[in-house]
């Protein structure tokens, strides 16, 4: 497949869905676009340009796949071990001390994108286990938003395979979730902290979840997003990030954004923990939040 025509193949496609089903893909990353367009081709029978395009264009099925085939709604329990050891062992048990010592209540979590729940939950977890050692009345609440319905939807009902635990401790499943059949029920004390909505990161209409009310986030986590779209949207979205965190929050990203987050005026926390915070250089040191900066 010449790349020049399959560039011009996927620019009419962008075309296509915005004249005539005002959807928007041309945010996305080309390489990206490229990679499902093939895809599409392939599954379809298509083997040429022309002929996918065609087919598409006559063809709203296709189109529908097509777009649900762009939908990033990969997720896991606990995905990157490293990360989540840093948050149980020194960002949330310093939360906790911070929100002692400025006499607030609550921890505030928003996970983006976050599919079908596996994120926000593996958070609400370790919250509750962290709270309940440190013996204190401080609450979490999580926010947890996706663009799609249906994952938001599956996301709410907390019902999973047994095949997608398999991060999680024998400890936590006999804790945190109800086996029936084949399948795991996440309990409904887990549940209570969390608050799943639609929502599009990309929206001009308002910067953080509209439940959440004024953002003011301790710990914001976008990963393995960034990378699927063009640079402007990906400043885009770490702009509204970076608004809705809290004095000296914490954005959390996946292992293959680090450049892009340290790019765009974020300092990592811990050597490879993709825990980041806003941070300035001044006299030659990095300065890792606001708080140090003064």
């Amino acid at each position: 497949m010449q790349i020049n025509n399959m560039k011009e193949t996927l620019e009419n496609i962008i075309a296509l869905l915005l004249r005539e089903y005002e959807v928007d893909i041309s945010k996305y990353n080309d390489s990206f676009l490229l990679k499902s367009l093939e895809k599409r081709m392939t599954d379809t029978g298509n083997d040429s340009q022309s002929k996918y395009y065609d087919y598409i264009k006559a063809n709203q099925n296709e189109v529908k796949a097509f777009i649900d085939s762009l939908n990033i709604n990969y997720s896991e329990f606990f995905r990157n071990p490293l990360t989540f050891a840093y948050l149980e062992q020194i960002v949330l048990p310093s939360l906790i001390e911070k929100k002692k010592k400025n006499n607030e209540k609550e921890i505030r979590i928003w996970s983006a994108a976050c599919a079908s729940g596996q994120e926000a939950y593996s958070i609400a977890i370790l919250c509750d286990e962290i709270i309940e050692s440190a013996k204190t009345n401080i609450g979490c609440r999580i926010f947890a938003t996706d663009i799609s319905e249906e994952e938001i939807s599956n996301a709410q009902k907390g019902v999973f395979q047994t095949s997608s635990l398999n991060k999680v401790s024998l400890k936590r499943i006999q804790t945190y979730f109800t086996r029936r059949g084949e399948t795991y029920t996440i309990a409904s004390l887990i549940k209570e902290h969390i608050n799943f909505s639609v929502f599009d990161l990309l929206t001009e209409q308002g910067g953080c979840p509209p439940a959440s009310v004024y953002g003011n986030f301790d710990l914001v986590f976008c990963s393995n997003l960034l990378f699927y779209y063009k640079p402007e949207c990906r400043k885009s979205i770490l702009e509204k990030v970076g608004k809705s965190l809290s004095h000296g929050g914490y954005l959390i990203t996946g292992e293959t954004e680090r450049e892009i987050v340290k790019s765009s005026n974020y300092n990592e926390v811990f050597l490879n923990s993709v825990i980041f915070q806003k941070g300035i250089k001044k006299y030659g040191k990095e300065v890792l939040s606001a708080d140090d900066a003064d």
